[in-house]
């Protein structure tokens, strides 16, 4: 995760780079909740989302599945189509956010650059202690 983090230098302040993710969005006439990096489910999303692998190949369906649902391997047919469901969903969210993109003619999924910053600069913020942040922004 470090190698993903040192790619995306982010110039700006934490609060621009994430406002844009963290409020509701309406994309085609659907309305899409803003990301709560604090929340453990966000939290995990995002975590994938930094790791240095997604960003070369990018990644599936059956990758994020994995990640935020280990339990999905194990269970039947309908348990994975569920967890499937609930991957897709995340992954709609990504998409009307604007952090991540379909490639074309595939069934992957790649970070844009506002991905990249996203993802970073919450990470980074959120490995460190407050007193290190106050100090930083003193």
């Amino acid at each position: 995760m470090v190698t993903a983090l040192a790619t995306a230098q982010v110039n700006e302040k934490l609060q621009e780079a994430v406002v844009g993710a963290c409020n509701k969005v309406v994309k085609e006439g659907r309305k899409y909740r803003g990301l709560n990096p604090w929340q453990q489910d966000d939290y995990l999303l995002l975590t994938f989302l930094a790791k240095g692998e997604n960003a070369i190949n990018g990644f599936r369906n059956h990758d994020l599945r994995k990640w935020l649902y280990p339990a999905s391997e194990k269970s039947d047919k309908a348990g994975q189509k569920k967890y499937s469901g609930r991957t897709t969903r995340r992954i709609k969210l990504l998409r009307a956010h604007g952090l991540i993109r379909k490639v074309p003619n595939a069934n992957r999924y790649v970070l844009t650059e506002k991905g990249q910053k996203f993802s970073s600069a919450l990470l980074t913020a959120s490995a460190l202690d407050i007193k290190t942040l106050t100090g930083m922004a003193a």
